[in-house]
C-alpha cells in the first residue's frame, strides 16, 4: 500500500487521476456483473417455479375419481366381456332381471334426487328415508356427489353454450359434452359458490360452512321427525349434501360393488364376478349413458338420429328429440328444450303421454304423501312461449320473402301529379291502376294476367278496387300478395283514414303516418 502511494505521488496529477478513474470503472464493472448474476439467478428461480406450477396444474387438473368411474371401469368391463366372457348377456336370466330392476332403482334416485329435488327444487321430500335413498343410491352412477354435480348443472343452465362458463358446452364438441367434462376439474369463479342452496332457491346463496370431520349420522344431525323437517327443510338439505359429499366414495362402493355382489352371491346363487360386472358396472355404464346423452345428443341439432325441434326457444342449443329410441336412451329426458325453459317443472314435457318414468315416479310419491310442493308450469305459460317461438319463426321466414314496399314508406302522390304519370305512361306502354287508394304499376304482370291484357288496359288510370274484390272477379290472397309487390305510391285524396287503417293492419304501427306529415315528406310524381 505504501509503495503504491509513493509511486502515485511521483506521477503527474493528470496521470494519477486517469489511473483512479480506471480503477473506479473496474469496480463498477464488477458491481454490474454481480447485479446481472443476481437477476439471472432470480429469473432461473422464477422459471423453475413456473415449470413446477405447470407440472402441478397438469397433475391436479384431472378428476381422478371420475376417470376411474367413467373411463377406466367401463373400458375394463368392455374388454372383459369381449375377450373373456362367452356371452355379453349373463347366462343366468335372474341376474339380467335383477340388473334391469337395479338400473331403474338407481337411475330414479339420481334423476329424482340429484336433478329434480336438489338441483332444480322441483318438489320437496317429506320423508327422511327418501332423502337417504336419493343421496346413497344416486351415488351408484359414479357421476360425483350432489354438491359437485348440482353446481355444474346449475352453471350449465345459467350459461348454456358459453364455452368458458358452461361446464359441458356442446360448442366444445360432442365428446366434451358427453364425457370429457367429467374428466377434468372445472375452474371458474361462477362455480366456487356452494350448491347446497341450489335445490332451495328461496334461500340466498352462501358459502358452505366448514365441514365437520365426523360423519353426519354419528352426530345425529339428521332429524327423523317430519314436523322438524318442515320447519328446517333448507338447513336439513344443506347438512344432507355435506354428509353425502363426505361419504360419496363409501356410498359408491356400497351401491355399485357390495349390494350387487351380495345379492348375486347370496340370493341369485351366482358368482361374485357376475354380480360385480352386470348389476354393478354394466348397470352403472347404462345409467351414465342415459344421463350424459341428454347433454350431448339432445343439444346437437345436426345429429341425424332424431328429429330435433325447438318449440319453446331457439336461443340455445337445447333440443326436443322426437325419437322413441332417444327417449328410452335418455330415460325420458329427451325434451331438453322444454326443460331448459322450465327447469323447475318436475316433468320433462308438458304432454301427459310422453315417456318420462321420473315424472311417474314422483307423481306416485306425491300421491302417497312422500313428497309435496310439486312444481308444475301452468298450461297458459307453456302455450304463451310456444306462440312466441312460432311467431319468431314466422317473422324470420317473412323477412326472407318479398312483400312489396310497406304502405308507410310509399310516397304520397297528388291527383294532378298522377294524371301526369298516366299521360307519360301512354308513351312508354306502362299500366297503372288504383286499388284502395294505392297506385300499382302492373306492367310486369300484364302478359301473365289470366283475364288478358285488354282488361288491364281498360282499368289503366282508374280505381279498380271493386273490380278486384269481386265486382269482376274475386281475387285470391295469393293475387293480393302479388299485387302488393307492384306498389309505387299512395294517391293523396285528402282523406287517408282508410289507408292508415290498412297500414295498421299490415304493419301494426300507426306512428309513421304522423311522422310523415310532421316531416312534410310529400314526394313528387317524378320521385315516384
Amino acid at each position: 500500500m505504501d509503495a503504491e502511494t509513493n509511486i502515485n505521488s511521483g506521477l503527474p496529477y493528470n496521470l494519477r487521476d486517469r489511473k483512479h478513474r480506471i480503477k473506479l470503472s473496474s469496480n463498477g464493472a464488477d458491481s454490474s456483473g454481480g447485479l446481472r448474476n443476481q437477476l439471472f439467478i432470480q429469473a432461473s428461480h422464477m422459471k423453475s417455479n413456473i415449470n413446477h406450477r405447470k407440472k402441478r396444474n397438469i397433475i391436479f387438473q384431472y378428476n381422478y375419481t371420475n376417470i376411474v368411474t367413467v373411463l377406466i371401469l367401463p373400458i375394463l368391463t368392455i374388454i372383459y366381456l369381449a375377450k373373456f366372457s362367452t356371452t355379453i348377456l349373463p347366462q343366468n336370466h335372474r341376474i339380467l332381471i335383477f340388473t334391469f330392476i337395479y338400473y331403474n332403482f338407481t337411475i330414479l334416485a339420481f334423476i329424482s334426487g340429484y336433478h329434480k329435488c336438489y338441483t332444480h327444487n322441483s318438489f320437496r321430500s317429506r320423508s327422511v328415508l327418501l332423502h337417504y335413498y336419493f343421496a346413497i343410491f344416486g351415488s351408484s352412477l359414479g357421476l360425483g356427489s350432489i354438491k359437485w354435480w348440482s353446481t355444474l348443472h346449475k352453471a350449465h343452465h345459467q350459461f348454456t353454450d358459453n364455452t368458458e362458463k358452461d361446464p359441458y358446452s356442446i360448442k366444445r364438441g360432442f365428446f366434451w359434452a358427453h364425457t370429457g367434462w367429467l374428466l377434468v376439474r372445472f375452474k371458474h369463479h361462477a362455480l366456487s359458490e356452494s350448491s347446497e342452496n341450489n335445490h332451495a332457491e328461496r334461500v340466498a346463496k352462501e358459502k358452505l360452512d366448514d365441514v365437520s370431520n365426523e360423519a353426519l349420522y354419528e352426530n345425529d344431525e339428521l332429524d327423523d321427525d317430519n314436523d322438524s323437517l318442515d320447519e328446517n327443510y333448507d338447513e336439513y338439505c344443506k347438512q344432507l349434501i355435506k354428509w353425502q359429499e363426505r361419504c360419496y366414495l363409501l356410498f359408491f362402493i356400497i351401491t355399485s360393488v357390495a349390494i350387487p355382489t351380495a345379492v348375486t352371491v347370496c340370493y341369485l346363487k351366482d358368482t361374485f364376478l357376475n354380480g360385480l360386472i352386470y348389476p354393478g358396472i354394466v348397470r352403472m355404464i347404462l345409467c351414465q349413458q342415459s344421463i350424459l346423452s341428454t347433454e350431448s345428443i339432445c343439444h346437437m341439432g345436426y345429429f341425424n338420429i332424431s328429429i330435433h325441434s325447438q318449440p319453446f326457444s331457439d336461443k340455445n342449443s337445447s333440443q326436443n328429440c322426437s325419437n322413441p329410441l332417444v327417449s328410452i336412451l335418455t330415460y325420458g329426458q329427451a325434451e331438453q328444450n322444454f326443460h331448459h325453459e322450465f327447469p323447475h317443472d318436475y316433468r320433462n314435457s308438458p304432454s301427459s303421454y310422453s315417456f318420462d318414468p321420473t315424472k311417474w315416479f314422483i307423481w306416485v310419491l306425491h300421491k302417497f304423501s312422500f313428497v309435496d310442493q310439486l312444481c308444475v308450469t301452468p298450461k297458459a305459460l307453456v302455450m304463451q312461449l310456444q306462440i312466441q317461438q312460432q311467431q319468431e319463426i314466422i317473422n324470420r321466414m317473412k323477412s326472407r320473402l318479398i312483400w312489396g314496399t310497406p304502405i308507410s314508406r310509399l310516397p304520397l302522390i297528388k291527383p294532378r301529379d298522377f294524371k301526369k304519370i298516366i299521360a307519360s305512361a301512354s308513351q312508354t306502354g306502362r299500366i297503372y291502376i288504383i286499388i284502395q287508394n294505392v297506385i300499382h304499376d302492373i306492367t310486369p304482370f300484364m302478359e301473365q294476367h289470366p283475364g288478358g291484357v285488354q282488361l288491364l288496359k281498360a282499368s289503366h288510370g282508374k280505381d279498380a278496387t271493386k273490380a278486384f274484390f269481386g265486382g269482376v272477379y274475386g281475387h285470391s290472397t295469393a293475387a293480393t300478395n302479388l299485387l302488393a309487390t307492384m306498389r309505387i305510391g299512395l294517391l293523396d285524396v285528402g282523406n287517408n283514414e282508410e289507408i292508415w287503417r290498412r297500414m295498421v293492419k299490415e304493419e301494426g304501427d300507426m306512428d309513421d303516418s304522423n311522422s310523415r306529415r310532421e316531416n312534410g315528406s310529400y314526394k313528387t310524381a317524378e320521385a315516384a
